[in-house]
């Protein structure tokens, strides 16, 4: 028997915080309803500002998740046998944490809109898919409710959990009480949606929160995901990623020495001048870059060296990337089965702490006067993003 998707499965179900209530969302409208945040923006209008335009308050209609998620339908759902279209609350139970109150028929109707809005031809109806799907999100009960207490800790209805005890009850005006979670500010808090269940082996489902533990917190860092990502203390609802520029440009730095030199080539007996350029990229952030659970963006790092007369001479391109790839053993595993144990998982991404470096040596031609060495590095967020992070243009001139 298959094993599907293991870790994602019992994620679906160790997430679920409590039993879903009696009445089912038969349509968005109703289930947005059913976790009206109206009432937040009240008292919280600068975090919602923040939070509306951010990765969570667009949980469905990133185009990364979007993408993926078709995905998922059509390779996992639509030709595994043992999967129905309403396992789609795997995906959703993380992006859309309100999903356990929807109608199986409702989880339907959310995948039918994620094909409309990737695959339709007609770009009206991938407008209208996206427009209804961008009511869904990680809102402000999804995190201060339905995940605040952790995997094991089924939440209270009608309560907001936050960092801190308060004494008075500023949330019972709209009908909730107010107490402290004290998961809410740690970086275990971020894992149950950027891990796995705690009953899944890391090597089995190695993720995000994997590399933050054994790249980051076991080389002797000790910030929290909100440190970087909310800034801490401020606690800023923009949760900077890398679709943030300023934000991704300060997770990597570039550093490019090019100097010139001698080449003494022994083939044909004569010395040329030459280059020597050396590339390096450190990652300053508390993750292996790039990283994405399942749908891992791309960095690629470009090279380019002209001569005097702007013709090409070299290049270069390198990429880095984390990913899973399905086989096991040498033996190769359909992907349709969505089976973690059967893949091999390959991290070839910049660790922190560990700077990636390449060094090239060029040989040029006797008339070369200077060469232009051009690098830049560009972050492939998805198919339709791609955002630079670094770039280097330097001179170099050679003496006769």
């Amino acid at each position: 028997m298959r094993l599907t998707f293991i870790c994602i499965l019992l994620l679906s179900i160790a997430i679920l915080p409590y039993p879903a209530s009696a009445k089912k969302a038969a349509t968005i409208d109703e289930l947005v309803e059913m976790y009206n945040i109206k009432p937040c923006v009240e008292c919280h209008a600068d975090k919602y500002e923040d939070w509306k335009t951010s990765t969570m308050g667009n949980s469905v209609v990133d185009p990364r998740v979007l993408m993926g998620m078709r995905t998922f339908i059509r390779l996992a759902i639509d030709e595994e046998k043992s999967l129905k279209r309403e396992d789609l609350t795997i995906c959703l139970n993380c992006h859309v944490p309100q999903i356990k109150d929807a109608a199986p028929e409702l989880v339907i109707h959310i995948g039918d809109l994620i094909l409309t809005a990737v695959e339709d031809k007609d770009e009206i109806k991938r407008e209208a898919a996206k427009k209804e799907l961008s009511k869904l999100n990680l809102n402000c009960l999804g995190c201060h409710n339905l995940k605040a207490t952790g995997f094991n800790v089924k939440p209270e209805e009608k309560v907001i959990y936050g960092p801190e005890s308060i004494k008075d009850n500023p949330h019972e005006s709209i009908g909730f009480q107010t107490k402290k979670s004290d998961l809410i500010d740690t970086s275990e808090f971020c894992a149950e949606c950027h891990h796995c269940p705690p009953d899944v082996p890391w090597k089995e489902c190695p993720t995000l929160y994997t590399t933050y533990i054994e790249d980051f917190i076991n080389k002797g860092h000790k910030e929290t995901c909100q440190d970087c990502h909310m800034k801490g203390a401020k606690a800023i609802h923009k949760f900077f990623g890398p679709n943030n520029p300023d934000f991704l440009k300060s997770s990597i730095s570039l550093s490019v020495n090019a100097r010139p030199t001698n080449y003494i080539n022994i083939y044909e007996n004569k010395k040329t001048s030459a280059v020597v350029i050396k590339i390096e990229l450190k990652n300053n952030a508390g993750h292996v870059i790039p990283h994405g659970c399942i749908f891992s963006p791309k960095i690629v790092m470009n090279l380019t060296v002209k001569n005097q007369d702007s013709k090409e001479l070299f290049s270069r391109q390198k990429e880095f990337t984390v990913g899973d790839l399905y086989f096991k053993g040498g033996k190769q595993v359909a992907m349709a089965e969505w089976d973690v144990t059967a893949t091999e998982h390959f991290d070839l991404g910049i660790k922190t702490d560990e700077p990636d470096t390449s060094t090239f040596i060029i040989p040029l031609k006797t008339d070369t006067k200077s060469v232009d060495v051009e690098v830049n590095v560009k972050y492939l967020y998805s198919r339709d993003e791609i955002f630079t992070i670094g770039e280097s243009a330097q001179k170099v001139v050679f003496e006769k």
